[in-house]
């Protein structure tokens, strides 16, 4: 990470996020220490080892952290506005009016996981590894989250996991629709591709020839 956007998120979580400087741990190191931790799946212990804090310090510092971003959440990722037709459509004789209605992208990934013994079965995805199944959604413009749920098992099928956004705060204004893959059912509120039907980059390069 880049230093002036570490700088810009320490910012962040302090002055939006409510994130505060403990006496023998300033910001940026705490931070820093949540950051060691998720991007590579360091334990506390390695965390501990790394920045020579307590155990108890460091899993303080962490959910402090993870709170203040969020409280950020809500700031940064937003629903989008249901009554403007995205830029890269509108723009686009290939796109628009053909997809005038369509708000966004959707897709699930797997993030490994840690977890007990007991709630192993649960989190094993159909690949043989532990993970959580994220469902994440972003506009055609930007590429920018406009909602992420975290949390669900890695043995959830993705089109199980939109249903339960639905009870999360997810909401598709009607008429509108995202674009989903095969990994999802058809349905008013996302456009799949058709089953058994193979799509091919040459076709897309020929649609781009004559659309432009």
């Amino acid at each position: 990470m880049k230093l002036e956007v570490f700088q810009f998120l320490c910012s962040e979580l302090q002055n939006k996020g409510g994130l505060v400087p403990s006496k023998h741990v300033g910001i940026e190191e705490q931070v820093a220490m949540f950051l060691y931790a998720i991007a590579q799946s360091h334990t506390n212990r390695e965390v501990q080892e790394r920045f020579q804090h307590s155990g108890e310090t460091v899993s303080r510092h962490f959910h402090a952290v993870l709170q203040a971003l969020n409280r950020l959440v809500p700031r940064y990722i937003k629903l989008p506005n249901e009554s403007q037709i995205p830029t890269t459509i509108a723009s686009d004789s290939k796109f628009y009016p053909f997809f005038s209605d369509c708000i966004g992208g959707l897709d699930g990934i797997h993030i490994p996981a840690k977890v007990s013994e007991q709630e192993a079965a649960a989190f094993r995805n159909r690949k043989g590894y532990l993970s959580q199944n994220v469902l994440a959604c972003c506009d055609l413009d930007n590429m920018v989250f406009t909602y992420v749920l975290a949390g669900l098992e890695g043995s959830a099928h993705d089109d199980a996991v939109l249903g339960v956004a639905f009870d999360k705060g997810f909401k598709v204004p009607k008429g509108k629709y995202y674009l989903g893959d095969a990994g999802y059912g058809l349905a008013p509120y996302c456009l799949t591709p058709y089953r058994g039907v193979r799509y091919h980059l040459q076709e897309w390069d020929k649609s781009n020839e004559l659309y432009h």
